[in-house]
């Protein structure tokens, strides 16, 4: 498959900080590829250097081909990518209108303010100057701005920060429709469910360096560990039930790591207790989830980034 973005043994620095450290990846076209880490952790400056905001200390950088460290490239690859930054400074006095007409002129194309705001669910809202927008509003307007022109390659950078859940909705339903369109994307975020709904292909960045590369199933099925029943309940024991998996107990709860489908394990252990005439006070089942997978390679919870 042609690869969209190739980026080799990435390294950029910030005085004595090396914010990124040797990353390396690729992207085929066509597919959603997820940077997914905690705050800080590298991602942005990834972001920055493969649309020539950033200049590389070390490595390589190629978009669609092009070279966005050297200025022609730059200029001929410009037209052909979207970005939405974490943030935007736009013209507080001016309305939703006339940014998009702007824009468009920069690019030398057409607009249709109306269709390209009732898209990222700002319809209604052309006359609304930009310093009496919210913040996620003002981030779905960062968002039509980088798609008016129709570009091959989309970066998107922590989209959903500071969005509602109504954006949110707007930007999943978004980016599904981009991939339907066979777009190729790149998507920052600290965002679990963002990253895990999204995403093709999943890169963990842990201090400037990638820790894993995969999709969401493989990295669940690899790192996430195993599915988990816990049970309360007076008078009763896993007896007769040790081929399910791993018991243990804490307190007055039982534990099961288990070795197959937990459902099934689930409805056993229902049917022992019953048989017991066991009385359960809770019954729970966990099944491994990317955030498990993420805390098994990572040593780190994303929600400290909040």
């Amino acid at each position: 498959m042609e690869q969209a973005i190739v980026v080799e043994q990435l390294v950029k620095r910030y005085g004595k900080l090396t914010a990124v450290d040797g990353i390396s990846f690729a992207v085929p076209r066509g597919t959603i590829f997820g940077l997914l880490g905690r705050n800080g952790a590298g991602k942005t400056t990834t972001l920055e250097c493969c649309i020539g905001i950033g200049q590389p200390a070390s490595g390589s950088v190629r978009v669609l081909g092009l070279d966005p460290t050297r200025p022609r490239d730059l200029a001929r690859l410009r037209p052909r990518i979207g970005v939405q930054l974490q943030t935007t400074s736009l013209p507080e006095k001016a309305n939703v209108r006339e940014v998009l007409e702007l824009y468009a002129a920069y690019y030398g194309i057409r607009t249709q303010p109306q269709a390209m705001a009732a898209r990222v669910g700002l319809d209604g809202k052309l006359d609304r100057q930009v310093g009496q927008m919210s913040g996620g509003e003002q981030q779905r307007l960062a968002l039509a701005l980088a798609l008016q022109h129709d570009p091959e390659v989309l970066f998107l950078d922590e989209p959903s920060a500071g969005m509602d859940a109504f954006g949110r909705r707007i930007l999943f339903a978004e980016v599904e429709r981009l991939r339907a369109a066979g777009k190729t994307i790149v998507l920052t975020t600290h965002y679990i469910e963002e990253a895990e709904r999204l995403s093709d292909r999943i890169c963990m960045i842990q201090r400037g360096r990638i820790v894993a590369q995969a999709t969401a199933a493989e990295l669940v099925a690899q790192f996430g560990g195993d599915a988990t029943v816990s049970i309360v309940a007076d008078g009763f024991a896993p007896a007769a039930l040790d081929g399910l998996g791993t018991w243990t107990q804490t307190g007055g709860q039982w534990n099961l790591a288990t070795r197959g489908e937990p459902g099934l394990a689930l409805a056993a252990i229902v049917t022992q207790a019953n048989a017991m005439g066991a009385k359960i006070a809770s019954l729970d089942l966990h099944r491994p989830t990317l955030e498990d997978a993420f805390v098994a390679i990572t040593g780190e919870t994303l929600a400290e980034t909040e």
